[in-house]
C-alpha cells in the first residue's frame, strides 16, 4: 500500500515541501507536545534515540526505529530501534522479504493497517513481535537519493487516520534532516582526519597561519624540527622563530606571503637551542568557499644537510677565486663576488701570476647563465680553459677564441653560455685592450671631467659558436684617478621592496661620489648601497665586481714585470 499526499508521492517532496503541507496544532495537542519537547534540545545520534521513542509514543505504538541504507550489502542498520519501552541501537536488518525491504526497494510509503504476517511469512522477526500492523516512509536527501526509513510497528491495527499519518511525516522530515546533517559531519570529520593523518605522517613541518599571520596548528615534524612544544608555538608569529637578520624579509614581504607571490622560498626557522635551521618552504593559499582569504599553510623541509654539502662546495669554489688584491705598481685593484645561492655562476679573477704577461696586468669577469651548482661547475670549466690557455701566451683575442673552441665543444648541447669581459692594462705604456664576450660593457670614469665611458666591442657570448674569431680593442692615454669598473648584471638588476631596479645610473653615481677613495673603498660602497637599497628582498642573481685605479707610479724608467 502506498501514501499520496494532494495527489502527489511523497518521496517528490522536499522537506520544505513537506513541512508546508502539515497544518498547525493546537498547543494543546498531546502528540505534537511530546515531538517537541523530546526531540528539540538533542541532535546526532541522540536525536534519532528520541526520535524514535517519541515517535512510538505519539503513535502510540509497540515499536518504532530509523534506519541508515546500506547501498553496497543491500542492508538497514538501525540508528535508534525503540521497542515495547526499550532503546536498541546499531543493529543490521536484512530487507528480504520485509516490510523495511519493500519500503527502500520500491522508494515509497509502505502501510499495513492490519494482518501484517499475511503479507511477509517468513519474517521471523514479525511473528516474534506478533506484529500486527506497520508503517514505513523512505528518507530522502535533497537530490531523491535514499538515506534510509523511519518505520512504526504495533501489536494491534494500526488505522489509516489522516491525524496519524500527518504526525508520521512530521517525524520523517525531521528524522531525513537530522541523517544528512549527520552524514555531511561524519564526511567533513572523515576528511579533517585524513588530512591530518596526511600531515602527522609527513616528514616536513608543517604550519597554518591565520589570515592575521597567527601560527594556528602545526604538526608534530615541527615541533621535533624546532625543539619547541606546540603549545608553545600555537598562537606566535614566523617571527617569533626567526633570526633577527631574516625578520626584514618576512616583514617587507609580509602581503606578498598572503597574495601567492612567494609559494616556494627559502628561509631560516630559530630552534629553542639557538640553532638556525634553514628550511625550504613550500606554501599556499587557503581560501573559504566565496575565494576570502582565510590563511597560508606552509610544508618545511630542514635542509641542514643539504646546506652542509653546498657550503663544503662554496668553500672550494671561493678558493679558486682571488684571494687578495695583486700589488701592481700604478693600479689600485679590488674585487668582490657575492652569490645568491651558496655557490653560483659569476667569476673573476687576476691574471698577473701567469709566465706570459709581460708588462700588462689582465683581469676577467665572466657571468654563466643561471645560477647555483650547475652554473658553478660550468664556471669552474670556464675557469680552467682560461688559465690554461692564458698561460701559453698570445694576444687576449687568441686567448679567449681558443678558450671558446674548446667550452662550446663541451656546453653547447647544454643550452647554456657565458658572458666574459676580458681586459689587460699596460701601465707603463698607458693604454688598455679588451675582448667583450658578450658581457655588459665595462665603464671608465675620468674624475678630471666627470665623464663616463662604456668600453664597448662586438663580440658573441661563449658556448654559442665555436668557431667565432673575437675581436681585440684598444684604448691609449690613460692618466691617474681613471677608474675602471667591470661588474655582472646582477648589480644593476638588483630589485627593491617596491620592484625598482638599482640601475647603472646610481652604480655610477656612486663611483663618482667616492672617486677619490681607493678602490677597496670603492667596491665596498657599492655593495653597501646594494644591500641598503634592497633590504627585505632576497638577491635573485649573483653580483661580482672588479675595480681597478690607475695611480701614478714612482719608478723611473726600465722594465717591470708581474
Amino acid at each position: 500500500m502506498t501514501f499520496s499526499s494532494n495527489g502527489g508521492p511523497l518521496k517528490d517532496l522536499t522537506m520544505v515541501e513537506l513541512s508546508q503541507r502539515i497544518p498547525s496544532f493546537d498547543s494543546e495537542d498531546d502528540a505534537l507536545s511530546i515531538i517537541l519537547e523530546g526531540t528539540a534540545r538533542v541532535t546526532g545520534e541522540a536525536f534519532f534515540a528520541a526520535l524514535v521513542e517519541n515517535l512510538s509514543k505519539a503513535m502510540d505504538t509497540h515499536s518504532a526505529w530509523v534506519t541508515e541504507y546500506l547501498e553496497e550489502s543491500q542492508q538497514l542498520r538501525a540508528l535508534a530501534f525503540w521497542a515495547n519501552g526499550q532503546l536498541l541501537t546499531d543493529f543490521i536488518i536484512d530487507m528480504d522479504g520485509t516490510p523495511c525491504g519493500d519500503v527502500i526497494e520500491h522508494a515509497e510509503f509502505v502501510h499495513h493497517p492490519d494482518n501484517l504476517i499475511n503479507f511477509y511469512p517468513q519474517d521471523s522477526l514479525l511473528k516474534q513481535l506478533k506484529a500486527v500492523s506497520y508503517m514505513g516512509v523512505p528518507l530522502w536527501d535533497t537530490e531523491q537519493r535514499i538515506l534510509g526509513h523511519l518505520a512504526v510497528l504495533d501489536t494491534r491495527p494500526l488505522k489509516d487516520e489522516s491525524r496519524t499519518l500527518k504526525i508520521f511525516q512530521i517525524f520523517a522530515a525531521r528524522a531525513s534532516a537530522e541523517l544528512q546533517r549527520l552524514r555531511a559531519e561524519n564526511h567533513i570529520r572523515k576528511r579533517e582526519e585524513k588530512y591530518r593523518r596526511i600531515v602527522e605522517t609527513a616528514r616536513e613541518g608543517f604550519v597554518l597561519l591565520d589570515k592575521n599571520y597567527k601560527i594556528i596548528d602545526v604538526n608534530e615534524m615541527y615541533c621535533n624540527m624546532t625543539g619547541f612544544r606546540r603549545e608553545e608555538i600555537i598562537g606566535k608569529t614566523p617571527l617569533d622563530f626567526s633570526p633577527d637578520n631574516h625578520k626584514d624579509f618576512l616583514m617587507t614581504n609580509r602581503k606578498d606571503l598572503f597574495s601567492g607571490k612567494f609559494e616556494d622560498f627559502e628561509s631560516l626557522v630559530t630552534s629553542k637551542g639557538g640553532r638556525l635551521i634553514p628550511v625550504l618552504v613550500h606554501s599556499n593559499i587557503l581560501r573559504d568557499d566565496k575565494s576570502e582569504i582565510i590563511g597560508k599553510m606552509a610544508f618545511l623541509t630542514d635542509m641542514t644537510e643539504h646546506k652542509k654539502s653546498l657550503a663544503l662546495a662554496s668553500e672550494i669554489q671561493k678558493s679558486l677565486l682571488p684571494q687578495k688584491s695583486p700589488n701592481i705598481p700604478g693600479l689600485d685593484i679590488a674585487g668582490k663576488n657575492i652569490t645568491c645561492d651558496e655557490i653560483g655562476g659569476d667569476y673573476f679573477d687576476f691574471l698577473g701570476d701567469l709566465e706570459c704577461q709581460d708588462n700588462h696586468f689582465d683581469a676577467v669577469v665572466g657571468d654563466v647563465t643561471g645560477h647555483g651548482v650547475d652554473a658553478a661547475l660550468l664556471m669552474t670549466s670556464a675557469r680552467a680553459f682560461l688559465r690554461m690557455r692564458a698561460s701559453q701566451c698570445g694576444g687576449i683575442s687568441q686567448i679567449v677564441t681558443e678558450m671558446n673552441r674548446h667550452l662550446t665543444m663541451d656546453i653547447f648541447h647544454t643550452g647554456r653560455f657565458m658572458t666574459m669581459f676580458y681586459i689587460s692594462i699596460d701601465v707603463e705604456n698607458k693604454n688598455l685592450s679588451w675582448v667583450r664576450a658578450g658581457h655588459d660593457p665595462a665603464i671608465i670614469y675620468d674624475p678630471n671631467f666627470d665623464q663616463f665611458e662604456e668600453l664597448k666591442g662586438t663580440g658573441l657570448a661563449l658556448g654559442v659558436d665555436k668557431d667565432y674569431i673575437f675581436d681585440e680593442n684598444i684604448k691609449t692615454g690613460l692618466v691617474q684617478g681613471q677608474i675602471i669598473a667591470i661588474g655582472t648584471d646582477g648589480i644593476w638588476e638588483t630589485f627593491n621592496k617596491d620592484g625598482e631596479m638599482f640601475g647603472k645610473d646610481r652604480f655610477r653615481e656612486i663611483i663618482r661620489n667616492n672617486a677619490q677613495m681607493g678602490s677597496s673603498d670603492i667596491l665596498n660602497a657599492i655593495f653597501n648601497e646594494i644591500e641598503r637599497f634592497s633590504l627585505g628582498v632576497k638577491a635573485a642573481d649573483d653580483i661580482t665586481l672588479v675595480i681597478i685605479k690607475i695611480e701614478e707610479t714612482s719608478r723611473e724608467g726600465g722594465d717591470w714585470q708581474i
